[in-house]
């Protein structure tokens, strides 16, 4: 039995025991997983602050100033007029007022059996508050057998589409209500009931509840539902239970309970606070009031208000509500797909039979990297997913996966390469280079050092004027320095595309594609790679201008062509490199970007063999010193710019086949528009012909430029 077909059947059980435990392990485990997403928001950290919703708290200086809670009704009142009076958009309150006031002098005179005529009723005066501002009022909802009997009235319509009766929506036994007065008189009402998880952190909050037969709204989506004019609302479902709520221009994606997954913008604090002590002594601009949602509650620590978040193990119940409350208004929604548990499955699937497969071309000692690297891969695939898409899958399993995956194929690695050890070792003991070196251990044999002609992409690269940064430097070990953070991450990228580093000449680099190894498409590589370094010197430069005060610029050229490939040297110091024409006319054309004003040149027998669509251009027909015929050459471009550029590229096009054609008349006057409007020295190099030619006409005209120097 083969080693792959080994790793496969292994894989297959071990698939097969995760998917298992997945199904049927115990809860506990999910707490896990909900850690691991946690993690996720530390890492991705704060957002914004909201500019539309404003928390009015009744902290700590507040209850110093007016005493301890509850408050006297018409303290209350007095807040909301106030906040009314500074055109509030709509407020909410994360408060129930269940129980007469104790305060209030009606209250106090009637169970003395006094006159109460002439005194003032607390709980009237906030109800007289509460009917002529847009106040919305909070309830919370029991599980408990409580006022069974009563019920919260709504103006709004739950549509229910696609629930089966055993919805798993959230379904109370009880409701503590507002006093009847106070509740008759509300704009509107809605739940603030959060739901912890078993550990008492808040993930979720519930958005809807079912209650005596009829869908409640929470005190969130009450606010949100009267900010949008409407009145109706959908809840979409299915069997399992709650998929999403539609209103006005709002879909909100809930858990089957009817619950929003909060996606946290920070820890406490985050949103704008505001002392309930500072709105009752108008000290307060009315301008960060106006028009704002506006949450009254608590964060005061006597009042038992505090929760606990993944940014924050105490943050102000209230703040949850806003937190909550601006993910509906601003769009960024979590949400677990209807459908997970075949998501979560194929993704413990795929991750064991793909790391299966790379592991199986991977050599040993670069499992270990490999496993890090796909691990550091499934967090950036899952931060992408939660707060990019806004997708919640499950995190803990895939990394199981990974990590028994990579325990099982370790272990099956040992066992079946044991007996290839000793000749792995008399491999090691040559002198040769590295890309030699992976392939003998691969093979286990020598038989890649032989002399043998091969077609290569050879690849030269330069940095440009380096002798005039190497003043500008002037320590020999900064200029080092900046060779080696230069040179790395080059070399990294030739590597990462199958290539082979050659020699460093200087601040020249020399590679090669198709050998010591057979690579597919190795002309693709090879330009692909080019264009990658130049991406990437382009973000190296940024932190080269902090630390060294100088940007670099390259040239690149790649020619395809026959060379000699093998071990080369004298006895006892040799290496394993290419020789021939080709090698040298690669070389030479690396040179003329600057004549050009080019970054990136390829021959035409590297651009037949290209696979992939470029956006080129092509420079001239050229013939080098030394060489009797001509090579026509092509300007890589990145992609981006030839998109930009398209209108560019089709006049060059034109006036270029007008110049071979000899119509230097029309070529000269193409290129003037061309050089007026971009300034390229392409453009210029090509005015500069025309008008010699056109000077000396007597001149014979020749469509190839013959280099002089190489």
């Amino acid at each position: 039995m083969s080693k792959f077909l080994i790793k496969s059947s292994a894989a297959l059980i071990l698939a097969l025991l995760l998917s298992w435990a997945y199904l049927f392990i115990p809860q506990t485990f999910f707490s896990l997983n909900n850690n691991l997403r946690d993690f996720l928001f530390n890492i991705r950290g704060e957002l914004p602050q909201s500019n539309k919703i404003v928390i009015v708290d009744i902290d700590e200086a507040a209850l110093k100033q007016f005493g301890q809670w509850p408050w006297p009704r018409s303290l209350v009142a007095d807040m909301i007029n106030k906040l009314s009076d500074a055109d509030v958009g709509i407020i909410g309150l994360d408060i129930v007022f269940a129980e007469p006031d104790q305060t209030s002098p009606h209250r106090i005179a009637s169970k003395i059996k006094g006159n109460t005529a002439e005194l003032d009723n607390y709980d009237l005066i906030l109800a007289e508050t509460l009917a002529s501002t847009p106040t919305v009022g909070g309830y919370v909802f029991t599980f408990e057998e409580n006022n069974k009997d009563k019920a919260p009235m709504i103006p709004a319509v739950f549509l229910e589409k696609g629930l089966q009766d055993n919805s798993s929506m959230l379904q109370p036994k009880g409701v503590v209500l507002n006093l009847d007065i106070l509740q008759k008189n509300l704009y509107s009402s809605g739940f603030f009931n959060n739901t912890p998880d078993t550990g008492g952190m808040i993930r979720r909050v519930p958005l809807i509840m079912r209650y005596n037969d009829m869908v409640y709204p929470s005190l969130i989506l009450e606010m949100v539902r009267i900010y949008s004019g409407v009145s109706k609302l959908e809840v979409y479902g299915d069997e399992v239970g709650v998929e999403k709520i539609k209103f006005g221009n709002f879909t909100v994606p809930t858990d089957h309970a009817g619950r929003l997954i909060v996606n946290f913008r920070g820890p406490g604090r985050h949103f704008k606070y505001i002392s309930a002590a500072d709105i009752l002594n108008g000290n307060f601009d009315a301008k960060e009031i106006a028009g704002k949602f506006v949450l009254v509650g608590t964060s005061a620590v006597g009042l038992f208000d505090l929760r606990s978040i993944p940014f924050d193990s105490t943050i102000a119940g209230v703040e949850v509500h806003a937190n909550a409350l601006d993910n509906i208004l601003k769009g960024d929604l979590l949400h677990e797909p209807s459908n997970a548990i075949v998501y979560d499955l194929l993704i413990i699937w795929s991750t064991v039979f793909i790391l299966v497969f790379l592991f199986s071309y991977v050599h040993s000692w670069l499992l270990l990297p490999v496993a890090i690297a796909v691990v550091f891969a499934l967090f950036e695939i899952f931060f992408y997913l939660l707060f990019d898409l806004g997708i919640v899958l499950n995190l803990l399993f895939p990394l199981i996966a990974s990590v028994a995956t990579l325990i099982l194929l370790v272990s099956i690695d040992y066992i079946i390469v044991s007996r290839q050890r000793e000749a792995v070792k008399r491999i090691f003991a040559k002198k040769v280079s590295k890309s030699v070196m992976d392939d003998l251990i691969k093979h286990g044999n020598d038989e890649i050092l032989k002399i043998r002609d091969e077609n290569v992409a050879v690849f030269f690269s330069d940095i440009r004027g380096f002798t005039g940064i190497s003043e500008t430097i002037g320590s020999s070990q900064k200029l080092i320095a900046l060779l080696n953070r230069y040179m790395t991450p080059m070399v990294n990228e030739i590597a990462d595309r199958e290539g082979t580093v050659d020699k460093f000449i200087g601040d020249a680099i020399m590679a090669y594609w198709n050998a010591p190894n057979q690579v597919k498409n190795y002309a693709d590589k090879a330009v692909t790679s080019a264009l990658e370094q130049i991406k990437i010197l382009k973000q190296l430069n940024v932190q080269l201008d902090k630390e060294f005060g100088v940007t670099l610029n390259i040239g690149i050229s790649i020619h395809t062509g026959l060379v000699t490939v093998g071990e080369m040297g004298s006895v006892g110091r040799s290496d394993y490199t290419i020789i021939g024409d080709n090698v040298n006319l690669a070389s030479r054309l690396e040179g003329l970007n600057k004549l050009y004003g080019s970054t990136i040149i390829i021959s035409e027998d590297t651009k037949k063999l290209l696979h992939k669509e470029y956006t080129l251009r092509s420079l001239d027909l050229v013939r080098v010193k030394g060489k009797k015929e001509a090579v026509e050459i092509f300007e890589v471009m990145p992609s981006d710019e030839g998109k930009k550029c398209s209108d560019e590229l089709h006049t060059y096009k034109t006036a270029l086949e007008a110049y071979r054609q000899g119509k230097i008349k029309e070529a000269d006057v193409l290129f003037q528009a061309l050089e007026k409007e971009y300034g390229y020295k392409l453009y210029r190099l090509y005015l500069q012909r025309c008008k010699e030619y056109l000077e000396h006409p007597q001149k014979p005209f020749d469509a190839i430029h013959t280099m002089l120097v190489k």
